[in-house]
């Protein structure tokens, strides 16, 4: 079990070799890693309560800075995320390092979509990232800011968030400057609520 539900538990993984995906992601070696990974971002859809067997394994990848990766991980956590946010709340920590420490990584928009996802269900594993999700914002790409101002939304609408005032002026500028009107609004709405 890792965060709610039990994780592995799925009479249809025979679809693939769920052992063998889950060796690979263990391995040393880059090849039968990225094949593991890519197996499972072709069933996740499918059978997403299989793959959540792979969401530890998953997190831990995304903290390998050499990594070839990162976006097909990202993007396995988001979709698990979205099925089972959960089950991936137990990685809010490591996918929000991820986050902090490269805003402007192609894999970054769909590790903030990973915790948006979690933060519908379980805002309180972002309370403490905040801080440096906000910081982070101000290199992220397009893309990512507009997920990343979901998960500051969706956390501020539920939790008792402070930042001090070089944080809230970063929101202001995103609130005011930002070429995204999707952006602008949402990070007005979270300006509201953490005021």
């Amino acid at each position: 079990m890792d965060g709610g539900r039990v994780v592995g538990d799925s009479d249809t993984c025979a679809d693939f070799d769920l052992p063998t995906v889950l060796a690979q992601l263990d391995g040393d070696e880059a090849g039968p890693r990225r094949d593991a990974v890519e197996t499972i971002r072709e069933h996740v859809e499918t059978d997403p309560d299989a793959c959540l067997t792979a969401v530890p394994k998953l997190r831990r990848l995304l903290s390998q800075p050499d990594l070839e990766c990162h976006e097909a991980v990202a993007t396995c956590l988001a979709r698990l995320a979205a099925h089972s946010p959960v089950d991936v709340a137990p990685s809010a920590d490591e996918i929000a390092a991820f986050v902090t420490a490269n805003p402007a990584h192609s894999a970054t928009p769909a590790a903030y979509r990973c915790l948006a996802a979690i933060a519908t269900e379980r805002p309180e594993a972002l309370v403490d990232h905040v801080p440096s999700l906000v910081d982070s914002l101000e290199n992220a790409t397009a893309e990512g800011r507009t997920a990343g101002t979901l998960v500051l939304a969706r956390v501020a609408a539920v939790a008792d968030v402070r930042l001090g005032s070089e944080r809230e002026r970063v929101l202001e500028r995103l609130a005011t400057e930002d070429p995204d009107r999707i952006v602008r609004d949402r990070t007005r709405r979270t300006l509201e609520r953490l005021s």
